[in-house]
């Protein structure tokens, strides 16, 4: 047997900043709701009411890199580009998926704030269960920005496609918490035309 030939894939790295159009709103897991959730229905009974601290509550449930950078999950990121795929613009859904892959170093998945952005503690009413009505305590940030690093099958994919898929992205499905795609208005996004838009070419 011969030795087996390997068409070399073409690749490239593409690297930009989005900011934010509108205000994001994040709400991770905290580590007290994932408690919560192992219990069972009679031992969450047992849990004393304490008086809520809405700091620590909108705190807990932001978004952090392992060494306690605040920012969003990449593959938020990715699942908005996803989202405005289509056929019609002849960028497939499937397509996406397997041809694109948003590159993060980071343990927990979470790409940082390339800037420090405004935030603030917001006080929100949202429905939970059947119905019922409950309090949040989110961080809200404004003028938000990310820098942000894809890696494509350049045969698939350029640097065109992917621009535009952002600001698509953007436009209509956001990000994280009362997004577009939620019938929201917040998490929307744009790229940032004052920073450079880097094309890297790798292999093929």
């Amino acid at each position: 047997m011969g030795a087996i030939k390997l068409n070399p894939i073409k690749m490239a790295e593409i690297t930009f900043q989005i900011q934010g159009t509108s205000p994001l709103i994040v709400h991770a897991w905290s580590e007290k709701a994932k408690r919560m959730m192992r219990m069972t229905p009679a031992e969450r009974k047992k849990v004393l009411k304490v008086a809520r601290n809405p700091e620590r509550e909108a705190a807990e449930t932001t978004y952090k890199t392992t060494s306690g950078k605040f920012g969003i999950p990449a593959m938020a990121f990715k699942s908005s580009l996803i989202t405005v795929a289509h056929k019609d613009i002849g960028l497939e859904k499937t397509l996406l998926k397997k041809s694109m892959f948003v590159i993060c170093e980071d343990a927990n998945g979470v790409i940082p704030f390339s800037n420090k952005p405004k935030e603030r503690v917001r006080e929100d009413m949202v429905r939970v269960g059947m119905g019922s009505t409950d309090i949040r305590y989110r961080t809200e940030y404004t003028g938000w920005k990310i820098k942000v690093t894809v890696r494509v099958s350049y045969d698939a994919l350029n640097e065109h496609d992917i621009a535009n898929l952002v600001n698509l992205a953007g436009f209509g499905a956001g990000l994280c918490e009362w997004r577009p795609q939620k019938g929201g208005d917040f998490g929307r996004f744009e790229i940032d035309t004052n920073k450079e838009f880097k094309i890297k070419l790798l292999g093929g």
